[in-house]
């Protein structure tokens, strides 16, 4: 089903991202001068994630339809991909299956945490996952909050699916 690895693409793409948003956190608040810095009061994080376990609820009507779910997880890893550094968990609802001749994806509200050393950072939001397979998936979602030494971060992550990889950008507003 294209849905499904899409939204598995878009877990995996989310993962990453709020991977680098920890990251970023951590560097920003141990140190005044910080390599990822985009701009003042602004740093950046990059992870990647490759592989991920999904489950596949299809609920109502056979195939794809309003209420479907995609449960994900994965390890997370740094940006070269080489080293683990926490792992992701996602899940996606369909809110708006592309039914109609005149829309070109599928629409799903998703959630994601992240649990790195020194606690969990969340987003979520709506994403649009093509219809069409073999387009990378790209998404900006919004850090929702976080725990432990992440308490308080805000911001957005930003993912794209490259090959067999997600790659999540986060952006931390201090």
């Amino acid at each position: 089903m294209v849905l499904s690895r899409t939204v598995v693409v878009f877990v995996v793409v989310m993962a990453l991202g709020i991977i680098g948003v920890l990251g970023a956190v951590s560097s920003a608040s141990s140190s005044s001068n910080d390599d990822h810095n985009d701009s003042e009061g602004r740093s950046t994080l990059t992870v990647s994630t490759k592989t991920a376990e999904e489950k596949v609820l299809d609920l109502g009507a056979q195939g794809l339809s309003q209420g479907d779910m995609r449960v994900v997880n994965a390890p997370l890893y740094n940006e070269s991909g080489k080293e683990k550094v926490g792992r992701l968990d996602v899940f996606c609802v369909v809110t708006d299956p592309a039914d109609e001749p005149s829309e070109k994806a599928h629409m799903a509200q998703c959630s994601f945490t992240y649990t790195l050393a020194g606690g969990e950072i969340s987003a979520q939001g709506v994403d649009a996952f093509p219809e069409l397979p073999g387009r990378p998936s790209r998404s900006v979602d919004a850090i929702s909050g976080g725990t432990e030494d992440y308490a308080g971060v805000r911001g957005e992550v930003r993912f794209e699916a490259r090959a067999n990889k997600v790659i999540s950008t986060f952006h931390f507003i201090d």
